[in-house]
């Protein structure tokens, strides 16, 4: 038995049909060219409103992490509903601002911000700049002396905590290159406490992405507090905490994901006291299972141990993959006998051994011109698309019950 709805609300089988919202699939196939990237509008708007409704005592700004999917009706169809943005380059600060996006709601996030990024950031008058190292503060420091601006700022800290997630998306233990060491977080406070260019207003945390388990956010937003409570018992004033992202969605059948309400009690329960503006920065969580790719086979291949199915879809549309040894959930778009099944690794055109979604698929036999769908493909999908083998760009679409909207990237 398939449990689509796992993977998206709006993704169901009709009479063997696989409708997406309430359009059959197959219709889409004969429509568009393929690989196509399709979004779930309702399904956005559905995790957005899951994520405010699990908050009761703490009312945080929802700041969507741009680098996620960076589609313009993305941008719209959130900040349309009171949500920020959290940005990591002057690319993503100018398409929010260019779009419409309050410059009093972008947050901006990264390690490797320019001096110019900077500049421009501190010139737009946005919310605040994560700081992620002392000689970043410093050089905003010299900046802001230079233009004669100020800027609020938030410290990322790196509270050396494991995360327990995947090698290459950690970022909250001590070896990693985000934040600065907890141990530095005092000295930093004092120094720029009476500093006329640079406000120093709060802390920051992110422990990694696709966090699975409850316990390693509960480890690293207790130890903020404690850090937020010792500044505060030394007369410093913190008045904002920006919790980051990491939450993560289902991919496959293997993965156990964390309840949202859970997150947000320990959010509730531990800072509900403090008095502070308390900023989160979702981006795979809201956008993750709103998307697919349709696809076709190209041809299947029986080799000496094992038989293929290769479709048009490759790792320059989605490289999770390759890249991560991702496993995203493939789905036939019409749904056949299930009781004589075939083993298939399923795999992409490209011109790299990398290039496989799945090894050892159990699916009803497949053949040239079907259409399949890989699940979960909303984030980290089409805004790491390459050129790789100059093949033609997937395009991308918006579903909302029957309306297809082409998108305006």
């Amino acid at each position: 038995m398939i449990k689509v709805s796992e993977y998206n609300k709006f993704l169901s089988y009709k009479k063997n049909k696989l409708f997406f919202e309430d359009l059959p699939l197959i219709n889409l196939g004969e429509k568009f060219n393929t690989p196509l990237f399709c979004y779930s509008v309702s399904q956005i708007e559905h995790n957005l409103e899951e994520l405010h409704n699990a908050f009761k005592k703490v009312k945080p700004l929802i700041c969507y992490a741009l680098k996620a999917n960076f589609n313009s009706n993305i941008i719209k169809i959130l900040t349309k509903r009171g949500c920020g943005i959290d940005v990591v380059s002057n690319g993503e600060l100018q398409k929010s601002l260019k779009i419409g996006v309050d410059n009093k709601k972008i947050v901006f996030s990264g390690v490797g911000k320019t001096s110019k990024e900077i500049e421009i950031a501190i010139k737009k008058n946005i919310k605040q700049i994560n700081v992620e190292s002392i000689e970043e503060l410093d050089e905003i420091t010299s900046i802001c002396k230079k233009i004669n601006k100020t800027i609020n700022i938030c410290l990322r800290v790196n509270p050396d905590i494991n995360a327990q997630t995947h090698e290459k998306i950690s970022t909250g233990r001590s070896e990693d290159k985000f934040g600065i060491s907890d141990k530095r977080v005092f000295e930093i406070f004092k120094k720029y406490q009476t500093n006329k260019f640079v406000k120093i207003i709060g802390l920051s945390i992110h422990i990694g992405s696709q966090i699975e388990l409850i316990e390693p956010f509960y480890k690293a937003f207790k130890k903020i507090k404690l850090q937020i409570l010792k500044l505060k018992k030394k007369g410093f004033k913190v008045s904002s905490l920006d919790l980051g992202g990491g939450v993560g969605i289902k991919y496959n059948d293997k993965n156990k994901i964390l309840d949202i309400k859970s997150y947000a009690r320990i959010i509730d329960e531990l800072f509900s006291d403090l008095d502070l503006e308390i900023i989160i920065e979702p981006g795979r969580y809201l956008v993750g299972s709103s998307g697919i790719i349709l696809s076709r086979v190209i041809r299947t291949k029986s080799g000496n141990n094992k038989d293929f199915v290769i479709i048009d879809a490759g790792m320059d549309n989605l490289i999770r993959p390759a890249l991560y040894g991702a496993e995203h959930k493939i789905l036939p778009v019409k749904k056949k006998n299930q009781t004589n099944l075939n083993v298939y690794d399923i795999v992409g055109p490209i011109c790299e051994s990398s290039d496989v979604f799945i090894k050892k698929m159990k699916i009803h036999r497949l053949k040239a011109e079907d259409l399949i769908v890989i699940c979960s493909t909303g984030a980290y999908g089409s805004c790491m698309a390459s050129k790789y083998n100059l093949r033609e760009p997937a395009k991308e679409i918006f579903i909302k019950k029957k309306k297809i909207i082409l998108s305006d990237n």
